[in-house]
């Protein structure tokens, strides 16, 4: 019995090598839900799938919370972010993340005086989104924000960098 319920390379070779469709974007959140599940191992991950991983992690806060739920949930991921999408000529993007990289020492400070490091009410934290600095950046995010097309690119250009993480310990 496999230790995960997903393995690479049998994702990867049920996958034909096409240009992004956002009609079929279940490619890219299979791939996520395998890396979701081996997060323990991410130091291990080549650099590309690090880079992916980050990019849609960053997708799915900021989607899901905006930028202040991403300086919450994952402020390691924020640089990693701003790398992918300069791989993925991205500047607007790119520089959003740079603009919020530089406001997690303020961010994380004011987490600390909330007292929100602990074990905060899921009030006091959705409560912090909408007063943090962070949501300005969500404010007119750029469409080259969102990089499904860029993340199934990656996979497609790195294949056997994806398949190596099925042999990780």
């Amino acid at each position: 019995m496999e230790p995960y319920r997903r393995n690479f390379l049998s994702l990867l070779s049920e996958h034909q090598d096409a240009p992004y469709d956002p009609e079929h974007s279940q490619f890219i959140e299979r791939i996520a839900s395998a890396l979701y599940e081996r997060h323990h191992q991410f130091s291990q991950w080549p650099e590309c799938v690090q880079l992916f991983y980050a990019c849609y992690d960053i997708n799915y806060q900021v989607g899901n919370g905006g930028f202040a739920q991403a300086a919450y949930n994952v402020p390691e991921l924020l640089p990693l972010a701003q790398k992918a999408y300069e791989r993925f000529g991205r500047r607007q993007a790119g520089q959003l993340c740079e603009r919020a990289v530089s406001m997690l020492p303020a961010e994380l400070r004011e987490h600390f005086a909330k007292g929100l490091q602990g074990r905060p009410t899921l009030e006091d934290v959705f409560e912090h989104f909408v007063d943090s600095q962070m949501a300005q950046l969500d404010e007119n995010l750029p469409q080259e924000f969102w990089a499904y097309d860029a993340l199934q690119q990656l996979v497609q250009e790195h294949r056997s960098d994806f398949e190596s993480v099925d042999r990780l310990a």
